[in-house]
């Protein structure tokens, strides 16, 4: 019972209590609600400004006027659009607010150091870029202010050891310093710098690597890189290799070109083609090694079989083109094209034929591939190569034909020979 008495009495003691802390529970929790709304108000508007700065920086400043580096990216951007030099300047103004608001807003500390340099400032822009590339090993407007200043101090060592900073941190430098670092390896003193960079095994040796072998921008400096980089094992691999002769021949260097050739396919020689049985296996192919045509309505491929390889084509009916080819450098003289086909069996004027040409265009001659069955498809040539021809292309051609099966066929063997 005084249980019972206890939970009436308490019961009407909460009653007027009860509406009293009500209205105290409810004030604190309309507090509490209105707070977290305030505050989830704040980190959506923090969020949305970052996603909004990409395309507005000044919406994303207005979105969120306190965040420094947001303020800073606004103030880069408003000197990006109308570089001014002076120091009472809108974008000084509001990088200095920024920087009032995170110390470590790079693009703020960009935005004063470029306007020093307009100046003509060099002391104060070298101070505020020195801090800047202190604070923040990422950024990469600093890095490359301080890859020039390393430039214009002659100090090779430390202009490459901001590029390998810079390519580390940036996947943006990729595109902005591999040309200039590529370019630069004409120089000899550079290239030697360089080694040991390359020897730390940076995350981006292997992209410069392939980069300074496919683009051709300094393909002697790049032979000359690989050479001078053997003794800490820096080996080109085949498709670089490839790539640096094509680059070579690309530049009318064709002796330049044969003669790194020759150091990594044995054997070499001007006066014949090379590959008779198709049987290189190697994902890009150099213009002295047989490569298959890039018109797409044509099949042609090289398959392996086993330590040889066949060429196999498939045309369809009315087109025409080059299904394979090989860039020579023959010495003047006569020459005696030989092989053997299988599956060909089309009439005369649609037969492939094989065509050798100069590099002025000028045809040395044709050579109609008989069909297959007419002496289990050997076939063979002549073509006389004069003097002042001094490059050459042998291509197999197809000829349309009207056949709804098209042309098609194997090459199991090619070359070319000098009759004397």
């Amino acid at each position: 019972m005084a249980l019972r008495g206890s939970k009436s009495s308490g019961k009407r003691s909460r009653d007027g209590g009860s509406a009293k802390r009500s209205s105290r529970e409810w004030i604190a929790r309309g507090g509490l609600a209105l707070g977290l709304a305030v505050l989830s108000y704040i980190g959506t508007a923090s969020s949305l400004a970052h996603v909004v700065v990409k395309a507005d920086p000044a919406q994303a400043h207005l979105m969120a006027p306190d965040n420094g580096v947001i303020l800073a990216d606004y103030a880069q951007t408003s000197f990006t659009r109308r570089p001014v030099k002076e120091a009472n300047s809108a974008p000084a103004n509001l990088a200095r607010e920024a920087l009032l608001a995170e110390p470590t807003a790079a693009d703020a500390l960009t935005v004063l150091g470029f306007q020093a340099q307009l100046r003509g400032d060099t002391a104060q822009a070298d101070r505020i870029f020195s801090y800047s590339t202190a604070i923040s090993r990422r950024e990469l407007r600093p890095r490359l202010w301080a890859i020039e200043e390393s430039i214009a101090r002659g100090d090779i060592a430390g202009a490459l050891r901001n590029y390998d900073i810079a390519l580390r941190t940036s996947n943006d430098a990729l595109g902005l310093l591999f040309p200039s670092l590529t370019a630069a390896l004409a120089e000899p003193r550079i290239r030697a710098a360089l080694l040991p960079v390359l020897d730390s095994d940076p995350v981006w040796k292997d992209s410069f690597l392939g980069y300074i072998a496919k683009t051709g921008i300094e393909p002697e400096g790049a032979i000359a890189l690989f050479r001078e980089g053997r003794a800490i094992g820096l080996e080109a691999s085949e498709d670089a290799q490839a790539n640096l002769v094509n680059a070579l021949f690309g530049q009318n260097k064709r002796s330049e070109a044969w003669a790194y050739y020759r150091t990594f396919r044995s054997g070499a020689r001007r006066d014949l083609s090379r590959d008779p049985n198709f049987a290189l296996n190697t994902a890009v192919k150099s213009v002295f090694d047989w490569q298959t045509g890039t018109d797409t309505r044509l099949s042609a491929a090289i398959l392996q079989q086993g330590n040889r390889g066949i060429l196999d084509f498939s045309v369809p009916p009315s087109v025409g083109g080059a299904l394979v080819s090989q860039a020579q450098l023959l010495p003047p003289g006569p020459y005696r094209l030989e092989g053997q086909s299988r599956g060909i069996d089309q009439p005369e004027r649609s037969r492939p034929y094989w065509s050798l040409t100069c590099q002025d265009g000028r045809e040395l001659g044709r050579i109609v591939l008989p069909n297959s069955d007419q002496d289990s498809g050997r076939f063979t040539g002549r073509f006389d190569v004069p003097a002042g021809c001094v490059s050459q292309t042998l291509t197999l051609v197809a000829r349309s034909t009207d056949d709804i099966m098209g042309v098609s066929g194997q090459i199991e063997k090619a070359r070319l020979i000098p009759l004397s």
